[in-house]
């Protein structure tokens, strides 16, 4: 048995896999990250699965707090279940053949990365709103998904990571030392000053 989970996105999902068979799969609503709702799924697909093999994770890009949320749980049932932790991108859980996978990155850029067969093309990249219209003229035929709309970009299918399918990817890969996939530095506001805000 693999579990495997994703929070990447505002919809995230957790997922039991064994032999290339999807044993069960709950999707759960994770605004902004909030982790509520993975942990219950979490108890509730753990409560009578007794003999995990490992754990695969879902690493992003995405939402900062559901990426570190799902990462954190994964090392703590790993660890404390004694078996093997895979981390792996979440864009590669949208679909099983070839596409393009998009994202709103924030502060005016956005990412995207191509994706044949459950591995990368193209690794995620930066870009700013002219070349992501560009790049994806390069490949008209391939479907491009997005976890939101981005609303330049016309035609683009709404589709969130599958647990399931990053399971199953991840079913005979090595084990790693799951990180958080960020694509840029975190953006810190400093608090202004008592005097500032008079």
């Amino acid at each position: 048995m693999i579990l495997s989970l994703d929070a990447s996105t505002q919809r995230g999902s957790v997922a039991l896999v064994s032999d290339r068979r999807l044993v069960q799969e709950f999707s759960i609503d994770t605004p902004r990250g909030r982790g509520g709702a993975l942990f219950s799924a979490l108890e509730e697909i753990l409560r009578d699965t007794p003999n995990l093999r490992r754990v695969v994770v879902g690493v992003g890009p995405g939402s900062y707090n559901g990426i570190r949320s799902a990462v954190a749980a994964a090392w703590g049932i790993a660890t404390a279940r004694g078996v093997p932790l895979v981390g792996i991108s979440s864009l590669l859980g949208l679909d099983d053949a070839s596409y393009c996978a998009v994202g709103d990155a924030r502060r005016g850029q956005y990412f995207l990365a191509r994706i044949t067969d459950g591995n990368f093309v193209t690794e995620p990249m930066l870009l700013e709103k002219d070349q992501l219209e560009a790049a994806l003229h390069e490949t008209p035929h391939l479907p491009v998904f997005a976890s939101a709309p981005i609303d330049f970009l016309q035609g683009v299918i709404i589709r969130t990571p599958s647990a399931a399918r990053l399971g199953f990817l991840a079913a005979n890969r090595a084990p790693n030392h799951p990180l958080p996939l960020y694509l840029k530095a975190a953006y810190i506001t400093t608090p202004r000053s008592a005097s500032d805000r008079s």
